[in-house]
């Protein structure tokens, strides 16, 4: 048997390279003893028919790579739409704040109208899963969840202790327990 040069690049000539070989393989010697016409036709629709299994096999897995493929992007497309969603109600109020005519309205309800379309927006991002990442004066540093910023001469209550967080900067947030931002801290010295 000879091998056949195959274009790996080109799937057709790789189904019809490997007919000629299945039909070499299964062509019988017409001079061997025993071989007759309908042993001959036999093995011919054998191997036809192992052939066509062979390509609907193969078209059924590309066809469902394809749509899996397909499936995938459609969910990375729309895997924010439910946070979207959430999201919305807090542009609106964001909005209605905006449309307020100052001069009618003192700042003391302006205030507290933010303080609620904050807490809105908090409990959407809490719905999803995102949590606030906001080490309190002491706690330990974590460098997977804080960020160190500067470092500080530590008071006396925390020598010995390592070193802990003394100051927050800025907030992080985590998602489903991994960091998307760290918090910004001051830490003490060792």
């Amino acid at each position: 048997m000879t091998r056949i040069p195959i274009n790996d690049n080109d799937p057709e000539q790789a189904n019809t390279a490997a007919a000629d070989q299945a039909e070499e393989l299964f062509e019988p010697d017409p001079e061997a003893p025993g071989a007759t016409d309908d042993e001959l036709a036999k093995v011919k629709a054998e191997r036809d028919d192992f052939y066509n299994r062979l390509a609907r096999a193969t078209a059924d897995f590309k066809n469902t790579q394809k749509r899996l493929q397909d499936e995938f992007d459609q969910r990375v497309k729309y895997a924010n739409q439910s946070l979207i969603k959430e999201l919305l109600p807090v542009i609106d109020n964001f909005e209605r704040a905006l449309a307020v005519d100052p001069a009618k309205v003192d700042s003391a309800k302006i205030l507290t109208g933010l303080q609620l379309v904050h807490d809105q927006w908090l409990s959407a991002l809490k719905q999803n899963k995102v949590e606030e990442i906001a080490p309190q004066h002491g706690e330990t540093f974590d460098p997977t969840r804080h960020e160190a910023l500067m470092q500080q001469d530590a008071p006396p209550e925390f020598v010995g202790k390592g070193t802990v967080v003394l100051n927050l900067f800025q907030k992080g947030y985590a998602l489903h327990g991994r960091t998307l931002r760290p918090a910004q801290v001051v830490v003490s010295k060792s």
